[in-house]
This record gives C-alpha cells, sequence and structure tokens, in this order.
C-alpha cells in the first residue's frame, strides 16, 4: 500500500521547474511526471475510489503536463480551437453521464474514437497500467492535435466513467471496477 499523502503533495505542473534542461530532457521529465500522476489516479482508484476527485485532478494535471511536454518538444503550445458548437466533435454520453464536448471539430472524431475505445478497453479490465494504455496507443497517431485529440477521448472517457461511479457508488463500496 502506498501512502496517498505522496500523490496529494505531488506539485503543480505550474512549479515544475525545467529551465535548467534542454528540450528533450525538460519533454521527458514533464512526461515522467505525468505518467506518475497516471498510475496515482489509478492507484487510487483501486485503493482508494472514495478519493474521486483527487484522481480526477491527478488526471488533469496529466493532460497538462502532457501538453507543456509538447510544447518543448516543437515549441509551440498545443492548439486549442475554438469553434463553434455544431463544429465541435463530441464523445457521446453514457451510462447516465453527459456527454464532453471537445475543441476539435469532426476531422478528428475518429482519432477521438479510437481514444475513447482505448480507455473502454482499459476499464474493461485490462493488465496494462493506465499510463501504458495511453502512452503505448497515442504513438499511433501523428505528433500534436491527433495525439492530443486521441489524449482527450481517452481521457475523457475515463472522466466519464468516474463520474458514475460517484453516483453509482454505495457508501460501504470498497473497490473500483476496473
Amino acid at each position: 500500500m502506498f501512502d496517498l499523502h505522496l500523490l496529494v503533495d505531488l506539485p503543480k505542473p505550474s512549479s515544475i521547474d525545467t529551465t535548467s534542461l534542454s528540450l528533450e530532457d525538460a519533454a521527458a521529465k514533464l512526461r515522467r511526471a505525468a505518467c506518475l500522476r497516471l498510475n496515482g489516479a489509478q492507484s487510487i482508484l483501486l485503493h482508494y475510489p472514495k478519493d474521486i476527485e483527487l484522481a480526477v485532478e491527478l488526471l488533469d494535471d496529466a493532460a497538462v503536463l502532457f501538453d507543456m511536454s509538447f510544447k518543448r518538444l516543437t515549441g509551440m503550445p498545443a492548439q486549442r480551437l475554438h469553434k463553434q458548437f455544431e463544429q465541435c466533435h463530441s464523445i457521446p454520453s453514457v451510462k447516465g453521464c453527459p456527454g464532453i464536448r471537445t475543441p476539435w471539430d469532426k476531422d478528428f472524431a475518429e482519432v477521438i474514437q479510437d481514444g475513447v475505445g482505448c480507455a473502454e478497453s482499459w476499464l474493461s479490465g485490462s493488465p496494462s497500467p493506465l499510463w501504458w494504455a495511453l502512452a503505448h496507443n497515442r504513438k499511433r497517431h501523428a505528433v500534436g492535435d491527433y495525439q492530443e485529440a486521441f489524449e482527450a477521448g481517452f481521457v475523457s472517457r475515463l472522466q466519464q466513467a468516474l463520474m458514475v461511479q460517484a453516483k453509482t457508488e454505495s457508501p460501504t463500496s470498497t473497490c473500483f471496477d476496473a
């Protein structure tokens, strides 16, 4: 068992200093920090299912760290396109949890759905660690918006699963069925 306070006390992404590192080393450090948060979220869901808010926070921080890593490697920030609502692709609702709108248009729908499908595979009982499922499968897509769209689908489906779990969890439940 691990100490939950180690995850609570992780530094926020904005406080991770990479100024003295090369761009490649900075990106690697940020990716490691993101993976640590993904592993932490997985551990919380398995061992502390009542701390869903912390798991969601760790998933959010992991997404920010992956964006920061992308910026270090390419020299440009991850693009967030703001389009009309009807032009954006949304992740469908699941088990009573509302759909989630993404900032990507319908050209990215297939990639987003691939992310959703990979998350669903992991949630169905994959023996792989959560970070591995994300990191390994995102490599199948082109760097930049395509990988970010994949990540959006993956993390959004996890977010929906956490929201469903929070709504249906009974007070005596002690495990998260992943």
